[in-house]
């Protein structure tokens, strides 16, 4: 029995080990971009890439809840962070689906939790992706404002250095693409958007742009290998940054623009500090009870090894018995020193 509880208690501290390290290499995906510009449709549809639109549309096939906007709506508060299978592979991928604006201002409520949501879950990021609903003629404000905004929390160089943009909502059926050939060609816009954000935010070096149409239908041949190939060209993209993830830099420019920020966020992050200190009082308990069970457990042990060492009166078991009573007995002290009897207010 001492073995037993020695063999388990290790293994969940592999396993922990294990789960830390693996979650600190997962490459992370931010996504920003304008309310109804597509960022959590375009998240959906890269967890499930080879499904139809039909089954992509079932609730359960939707890790990140895409809102229905009305002309006014400021879109989603909170930000949603998932580990997903990007194009059906085996490594995990970080997905970031952050608030966004159909106007120049966002509320303080949403930039506020989505800080706190940087600074705690999620303390560096791969890349940035701009998501834009094609086509797009001019760069306005509500998009302006959402990209200097993270310019401003990771760092000019760092944010330009790790981004691409995401056209999406331009259907790439062939009828599609024939049809929009007569107006404005599919690569027009590309190069005529790349140009905006270079002329706009000054930049020397193009950016990258790929085209997903998040509500593509898998069940259309053509419209699956269109947006498969360029998600695979998003996934390479991706890899490039495996080892330029960027750290979110100074908070103050961000919380002195928009008057009561500085508050709403001081206020989220004490909220969040005491969901924190719950969670590490809960995880304390839980701890304290495994402690006391093992060395039960292994107390147990040593009661029921000795009383039989007794009752048997044989050499031979009792050879065996008491090294594995000085095991158990050691573990029991182990156990009972791990005990974490600290004050919880502190």
């Amino acid at each position: 029995p001492p073995l037993f509880f020695l063999r388990v208690d290790w293994s969940l501290i592999r396993a922990a080990v294990v789960r830390v390290m693996t979650e600190a290499s997962i490459p992370k995906v931010l996504f920003l971009g304008e309310t109804g510009s597509g960022k959590s449709a375009l998240c959906n549809a890269l967890a499930h890439p080879l499904s139809s639109l039909q089954s992509r549309n079932r609730n359960d096939m939707k890790p990140f809840p895409e809102s229905a906007l009305s002309q006014d709506n400021i879109g989603n508060d909170e930000v949603v962070i998932k580990n997903v299978q990007l194009l059906g592979g085996r490594e995990p991928v970080t997905f970031i689906d952050t608030v966004g604006s159909n106007s120049s201002e966002i509320s303080n409520a949403a930039v506020s939790n989505m800080l706190v949501s940087l600074k705690y879950d999620c303390k560096s990021v791969n890349l940035f992706v701009i998501v834009v609903k094609a086509p797009v003629t001019r760069m306005n404000a509500a998009l302006v404002t959402c990209i200097e905004m993270f310019e401003s929390l990771f760092g000019k160089d760092n944010f330009w250095s790790n981004v691409v943009v995401i056209f999406t909502c331009l259907q790439q059926s062939r009828e599609q693409i024939e049809r929009r050939q007569a107006s404005i060609p599919d690569d027009k816009s590309v190069t005529e958007f790349s140009l905006l954000l270079k002329t706009k935010f000054k930049r020397r070096e193009s950016v990258p742009v790929i085209i997903l149409d998040s509500h593509y239908d898998g069940d259309k041949d053509d419209e699956r290998k269109s947006f498969i190939a360029e998600a695979g060209n998003f996934f390479r993209i991706l890899q490039s940054t495996k080892d330029k993830a960027v750290s979110l830099e100074d908070l103050s420019p961000v919380l002195d623009k928009y008057d009561g920020l500085k508050e709403e966020y001081e206020k989220k992050l004490r909220e969040k500090e005491e969901e924190l200190k719950n969670a590490k009082i809960k995880a304390k308990k839980y701890k304290n009870a495994a402690n006391i069970g093992v060395a039960v457990g292994a107390g147990t042990a040593i009661v029921g090894t000795f009383a039989a060492a007794v009752a048997l009166k044989s050499p031979k078991f009792t050879a065996i018995a008491v090294p594995a009573i000085f095991t158990a007995a050691e573990v029991v002290i182990e156990k009972l020193d791990n005990i974490d009897l600290s004050d919880d207010e502190e």
